[in-house]
């Protein structure tokens, strides 16, 4: 048995209908250029601009009503509207994107011609469905230019990730969709199923990196500690809304006693810390600046029932808090390694 009386088995059980399927992209620089340190928004903020051209009819581009009365994939994508079909959680305005973008780990600002790019796209659940989408829509972005000074570039490669490993499949190679693309995403898709399995395997003690910043709010406030019961509440709203809007519907399960469970964990040997993180987007005739700071750091958390491991470990690959389509709210989750004193 696990500390207090929870199992040592996780009785929890995800979303069975929301897989998850990683895609790692790479984009070639073509010419120098500057990059922001921190590449999530660019990544989004660009993307976002090169998809609605890609996808909505042209008399779309510069409005913010859609001029068909179709649901576009862009509007699906990026403006997902509460279906009045849909009568759970019906009182939230933002509803989830389904998709979330990782970054590049690295702080470099400087890329010569024929340096990379390099990040990984997870679509959740429906966003699946619109991969040919998001493909071109990152190619149209290459093309475009990246960063102020609109460096050329261009869509290289795309690999469909096996689940938890940093290896896949090509499914996109210079400017062409490879044979056996649809075989390939469901294969590598992660599952609830796979989820679990994976999450059978970690020990009680783990060590959280947040490795991009956390915007989570509890009790009115940004959360500027690693609290496990305000960390488990953000990840249970964010699966169960991914889920209804996403996925196959309500995710039944008893948030409140989740967290009741994530207040057994000890928190130590924390070090973390608030950071900052501006964005401006140039897409429209005013420029508009937003800050998006967030919590930082990593923290060992000891002592961590089974289904706590189970949800953070599906939170870790879509994000927990605010800004996840940037990047934000990504971590790991590690072993502690065991010390020996032994001697």
């Amino acid at each position: 048995m696990e500390t207090g009386s929870f199992p040592s088995a996780p009785n929890l059980a995800l979303p069975a209908n929301l897989p998850l399927l990683r895609i790692r992209l790479t984009i070639r620089l073509l010419e120098t250029a500057p990059l922001p340190a921190y590449k999530g928004g660019l990544l989004r903020g660009g993307f976002g601009y090169a998809f609605k051209r890609s996808s909505c009819p042209q008399p779309c581009w510069n409005r913010d009503t859609c001029a068909v009365e179709t649901l576009c994939p862009y509007r699906w994508v990026f403006e997902t509207p509460h279906p009045p079909t849909i009568t759970d959680l019906h009182d939230l305005r933002d509803v989830p994107r389904p998709f979330v973008i990782d970054p590049p780990s690295d702080r470099r600002t400087q890329y010569a011609a024929g340096d990379v790019v390099e990040f990984t796209l997870t679509l959740i659940g429906h966003g699946i469905d619109y991969l040919a989408y998001f493909l071109f829509g990152f190619e149209q972005l290459a093309r475009m230019g990246l960063g102020v000074r609109r460096g050329r570039a261009r869509l290289e490669r795309a690999e469909a990730l096996r689940p938890w490993q940093p290896i896949g499949q090509v499914i996109y190679q210079d400017g062409r969709a490879l044979a056996g693309i649809a075989d390939t995403t469901q294969a590598y898709a992660y599952d609830a199923a796979t989820v679990a399995r994976q999450a059978a395997t970690l020990p009680s003690d783990l060590r959280m990196h947040l490795h991009t910043p956390l915007r989570v709010k509890h009790r009115g406030d940004w959360l500027r500690r690693i609290d496990p019961a305000a960390l488990m509440q953000a990840a249970c709203w964010r699966i169960n809304a991914l889920a209804v809007f996403h996925g196959g519907g309500l995710w039944p399960v008893d948030h409140r006693a989740l967290a009741a469970q994530a207040r057994t964990i000890a928190v130590e040997r924390e070090q973390v810390r608030w950071e900052d993180w501006t964005r401006t987007s140039r897409h429209r005739e005013t420029p508009r600046t937003m800050k998006l700071g967030g919590l930082m750091g990593s923290a060992l958390l000891r002592g961590v029932p089974p289904d706590i491991r189970t949800v953070l470990l599906f939170g870790s690959l879509i994000h927990l808090g605010k800004a996840c389509v940037f990047g934000h709210g990504a971590y790991r989750l590690e072993a502690e390694p065991v010390s020996n004193n032994a001697g």
